[in-house]
This record gives structure tokens, sequence and C-alpha cells, in this order.
């Protein structure tokens, strides 16, 4: 796993535009998760869509992460009105170089990332119920 300091590689996510890069926002969100559309993921999921107006006041990107592939990402985002990026971590390359894998998933691992792409926060064992709100509290004593 990376530890507060390291350097996230985010160039080695993909989405449907192509691979991604930082953008300019004060701090990015990666979040990994098991499976769209599953129990967990949508409780996690919905939570941070409820708080995008906050995290959008405070110049956060929310950066969810599975080993779903694009058009799973685009009906998961249509059924629940998600309106966040998903990533796609193919056959979970960056999961298993990062140690976050469990079986073919990823397990529920958060990383927050600072404008130059260091982590600030690791969250290694995600509880889905409270973890966007955690994660804005936990950016505001930054």
């Amino acid at each position: 796993m990376l530890n507060v300091g390291d350097t996230f590689p985010i160039e080695k996510l993909s989405a449907p535009e192509g691979r991604l890069s930082l953008d300019g926002s004060a701090y990015t969100v990666v979040y990994f998760y098991p499976k769209d559309d599953t129990p967990g993921c949508t409780i996690e999921a919905n939570e941070f869509q409820k708080l995008k107006p906050a995290y959008d006041q405070r110049h956060i990107r929310i950066l969810g992460v599975s080993v779903d592939e694009a058009d799973s990402h685009a009906a998961f985002c249509e059924k629940f009105s998600l309106a966040f990026e998903l990533a796609t971590d193919s056959n979970g390359a960056l999961g298993q170089e990062l140690g976050i894998m469990k079986g073919s998933t990823h397990r529920r691992v958060t990383y927050v990332l600072d404008a130059q792409g260091k982590v600030v926060l690791v969250y290694p064992e995600v509880k889905p119920a409270g973890h966007a709100q955690q994660i804005l509290d936990d950016i505001a004593k930054l």
C-alpha cells in the first residue's frame, strides 16, 4: 500500500476519455471499491453523490475505482444518478501493485491526494456508511 507522502500513480487508471491525470483540484479522493451495483458499493457511491456539492465547494475531486469496465460504470452512474468519475483498473493491475486486491476485486481502500498527486490521507479499511463525510472532516483538518 501507498503511504502518506508517496506519489499516487493516477496515470495507470483509465476512463472512457482515456488515461487519467490530475485536474487542478485542491484534493483528489481515489476510493477503490469491489464492484458496481452491489449493496456496500451502492451505499458508498450514494453517500459521495449526496455530499458532492460540499466536495465541489472545496475543490475536491471524487474518483471511484474498480475493476469493472466502462459500460458497467456508465450503467451504475445512470442507475443512481452519480455525477462523479468512475475509473477502471483493468484486470486489477494497479490494485495488485498496491496490494489491495481481494481475489479478483479491490478491497475498500481510499487515498486522498493533494494537487501534486502526493498521498495526504490513507484509509486502509473502509466501511461504506459514513466514509464520504469522514473524508470531508479529515480534509478540513489538513
